[in-house]
């Protein structure tokens, strides 16, 4: 997989891609409707013989429209996103930079340069894509922008029970903790990756050592709460659950939910490394304890209902 970074800023030219169908969009979470639109570019490609690829945009959009830094939002890091890019074995990768330039170029603009500039021979869209000067630009109108020098797919809704799939539902259903609910939409488990720094070491001190996770601000985090999940450490799965919260037992109340995982049989220091939790059942909401020997027997009970969900939920 190719990755090609491009602005509208750059004083080299852009590239001269090989033939290629690519599909188009931000793509937060990679969720379902989002794969349909990168498999439909796929199968265009194969049915032409030319190469596949994707186009994204980073920051995400409403950083440079509303003019300030996302807090608790994407779904996927830049970074995760194109691990999940990796895994759809596409050839080409176009990671566009969302500037104020770019937001106020018009969509002809646009698929001069970006589609027909880049030796795009199909493009493929979801039905609500829009682009150009304030969203002005829709992929069903791309015959008025290309002029007959590229085609073009839409892809209709996707959904699920009746429910369009989207990024804005899916962040809906992570803030709420639904997790079960969450795994369905995305094809797979909400999860985050992030370095592993010190913190308060409280849980060592009661039996329960957990990884602090230094999570990107503009990461979404779950409802507050405990969770039974699995971590990827290393190539390596392990069970474990998650605390996400504000510690309420303790004094030093941070200002932020901090996200802690205790892994189950693993005693090996995590510092500095990065990790991958993925977050499979809620089990309850935080809650503040009257003394340590409390909060430890709740989390004793927290054990057994992860390790009961974990070990039902096994393939």
């Amino acid at each position: 997989m190719e990755v090609i970074e491009l602005s509208l800023q750059q004083h080299h030219p852009f590239p001269a891609l090989d033939d290629v169908s690519v599909a188009v969009g931000y793509f937060d979470g990679v969720h379902i409707g989002h794969r349909r639109v990168i498999e439909t570019a796929k199968e265009e490609a194969t049915r032409r013989g030319i190469k596949s690829g994707v186009m994204t945009f980073s920051p995400h959009p409403l950083t440079i429209i509303k003019n300030q830094p996302l807090t608790n939002y994407l779904i996927t890091s830049k970074h995760e996103k194109m691990k999940a890019f990796q895994e759809l074995n596409l050839d080409y990768v176009i990671v566009v930079q969302f500037d104020h330039l770019l937001a106020q170029q018009s969509p002809e603009a646009f698929v001069n340069q970006f589609l027909i500039g880049l030796n795009i021979q199909h493009v493929v869209g979801g039905f609500d894509f829009s682009f150009g000067h304030k969203g002005a630009g829709k992929i069903q109108q791309m015959d008025d922008y290309a002029q007959g020098r590229l085609t073009y797919s839409v892809v209709d809704e996707v959904s699920a029970e009746s429910e369009k799939i989207s990024s804005t539902s899916i962040r809906e259903q992570i803030r709420q903790g639904q997790m079960q609910t969450v795994t369905n939409l995305l094809g797979r488990p909400f999860s985050i990756e992030a370095p592993v720094v010190k913190g308060y070491q409280r849980g060592r001190e009661i039996g329960y050592p957990t990884a602090n996770l230094d999570v990107d601000r503009e990461h979404i985090i779950p409802h507050v709460g405990v969770y039974a999940i699995q971590v990827a450490v290393d190539d390596r799965i392990y069970d474990g659950m998650a605390s996400v919260g504000f510690n309420p037992t303790f004094d030093d109340h941070p200002s932020e939910p901090v996200v802690e995982a205790h892994l189950f049989d693993f005693n090996e220091s995590l510092y500095d490394q990065c990790i991958t939790v993925y977050f499979l059942q809620y089990i309850r909401d935080e809650e503040s304890f009257s003394d340590v020997d409390e909060l430890v027997k709740r989390i004793e009970q927290d054990e057994l209902e992860a390790k009961n969900f974990l070990q039902s939920n096994q393939a």
